[in-house]
């Protein structure tokens, strides 16, 4: 069992203007199957369109309400829903609201975690 406080987690953050903050909540390695990400994205700040590698990702928001982009489909997602994106699907993300949203990811396989471990401490 593996119990990690996302307050002690480094930080992480993407290498663009208004990019997300993240902090790994599985350590690399400690699972062959998924890794489980906290993601923080500030008022106005977002995600270009990108892909996931081999991994699927499952996007639960925790607090805000984030717009998610696929192809022409916009969608809101606020607490209480989620999206999987399944791999090779391109998505944009943003959050057009005034407060930082706070995200669970979980990818699996981890693979898509190795690229945010490469992001500069936050």
């Amino acid at each position: 069992m593996l119990i990690t406080d996302i307050s002690e987690s480094l930080r992480r953050r993407a290498p663009l203007p208004g990019g997300p903050t993240a902090a790994m909540l599985t350590p690399e390695g400690s699972s062959g199957q998924l890794a489980a990400i906290h993601v923080e994205i500030p008022p106005g700040g977002g995600m270009p369109e990108h892909d996931h590698g081999p991994s699927e990702i499952l996007l639960i928001p925790l607090n805000g309400s984030a717009e998610i982009r696929h192809g022409d489909q916009v969608h809101a997602l606020p607490p209480g829903t989620a999206a999987h994106i399944a791999r090779g699907e391109r998505v944009s993300l943003a959050n057009p609201g005034p407060r930082p949203v706070t995200l669970m990811v979980v990818a699996s396989p981890p693979d898509f975690a190795g690229r945010l471990a490469s992001w500069p401490a936050a």
